[in-house]
């Protein structure tokens, strides 16, 4: 079904806007496999490569730009309390609580040049990352050319990586990445904590 649906927007004038619409809605507020959609809109028309990585890569900056904004202005209120909103996440997710709030902030104090650009590397939506930056009042320009560089690496190397096996366009779609998805960001995430704790 996902197959004949791509089939049929990749080759219609609107390809690259739904590619637009998907990356800004998961870099601000929804997650969406953008990564997937862009390497199969390559897969599946080749001659549009450069078009998609131009708006993928804006559809990301301003959905992260988006989220860095709703995270600024409705994280805390003027007075510096939190919002209702970050009330009932504190007191409806698992996990997630003041003193983890806290400490994840003083991480991006320190690191938010390398959590930015390690984002790429996950299967996490950026929006998660673009909201928090908003939060915790992450320097605008730190943040924009953070993510515009790293984005822009990430999405040509893609294009680089999907022109190149292109060729064996069958042989790809039978591949079972989710291993190597979560696997790899995973083991990052784990020196990471390490590093932090010891």
């Amino acid at each position: 079904m996902l197959n004949i649906w791509l089939n049929n927007i990749a080759n219609t004038k609107w390809s690259a806007l739904a590619l637009f619409i998907c990356a800004f809605a998961d870099a601000s507020f929804l997650p969406v496999p953008v990564t997937t959609f862009f390497m199969l809109l390559i897969l599946i028309n080749r001659k549009l490569y450069i078009k998609y990585l131009f708006f993928v890569v804006l559809g990301t900056l301003t959905g992260a730009l988006a989220g860095y904004s709703a995270g600024h202005f409705f994280w805390l209120k003027p007075d510096g309390e939190f919002t209702g909103a970050v009330q009932f996440l504190f007191n409806n997710i698992p996990g997630f609580s003041l003193a983890v709030y806290e400490k994840v902030q003083v991480m991006y104090a320190k690191w938010n040049f390398w959590i930015l650009s390690g984002a790429t590397l996950t299967p996490l939506p950026y929006s998660m990352f673009s909201v928090t930056s908003g939060a915790f009042n992450i320097n605008i320009f730190i943040f924009f050319f953070t993510t515009l560089i790293s984005q822009g690496i990430k999405y040509l190397f893609l294009t680089f990586f999907t022109e190149k096996i292109s060729s064996n366009i069958k042989k790809f779609k039978e591949l079972d990445w989710r291993p190597v998805a979560v696997i790899i960001p995973l083991y990052i995430i784990i020196i990471f904590l390490l590093n932090s704790v010891l």
